[in-house]
């Protein structure tokens, strides 16, 4: 059975204890701020009775035209049945407030968005990469990214397979003996 969420109004409880600039759009719940004001939304958002925000569904980012980034936050209130989207202007320092400390499930999300987009969690508490390695030096899903064209889709992989047989070969010699090579 599916549940439809009541989605409330909630201008005057943000007007009344968020004091920074600030737009919210109840038609639409979505909340826009600058995300050098997520540690108090954060702690708002999980500690307000009225709201009750208490589990993170979803955190991704995205990167606009100009090259500008936000972090968007999509919050579901189980005891309420509200909902609401955050969308925070990222700072040039790529760095934001990690909310893992409000809510668990931004742990993976977080690392998510590190390793595709290369926004950084202060206070993250195992921020590293979660599908590449901890020696790739790009982010994917930015739009500064430039994929190479592939002219056969079987070529693809062929570094990996020198690079996993050079890593065979290099262990079986760490094992034999030094005399015995």
């Amino acid at each position: 059975m599916n549940h439809v969420l009541d989605q409330k109004d909630f201008s005057g409880l943000f007007s009344e204890n968020l004091k920074f600039d600030y737009e919210y759009d109840p038609a639409s719940q979505i909340l826009r701020l600058d995300a050098e004001h997520l540690p108090e939304l954060f702690a708002l958002l999980a500690m307000d009775e009225r709201l009750a925000m208490d589990y993170l569904r979803d955190l991704t980012a995205k990167e606009q035209p100009e090259g500008e980034f936000h972090v968007v936050y999509n919050w579901v209130s189980i005891e309420h049945h509200h909902t609401l989207m955050v969308v925070a202007k990222v700072p040039e320092s790529m760095e934001v407030l990690s909310a893992t400390q409000y809510w668990e499930s931004a742990n993976w999300m977080e690392r998510e968005v590190w390793d595709m987009f290369g926004i950084r969690f202060a206070g993250h508490p195992d921020l590293r990469r979660i599908y590449l390695e901890e020696t790739v030096s790009f982010f994917p899903l930015r739009k500064s990214f430039r994929t190479l064209p592939v002219e056969n889709v079987r070529d693809l992989g062929g570094s990996e397979r020198e690079l996993a047989k050079a890593r065979a070969k290099a262990a079986k010699a760490e094992k034999e003996p030094a005399g015995d090579k």
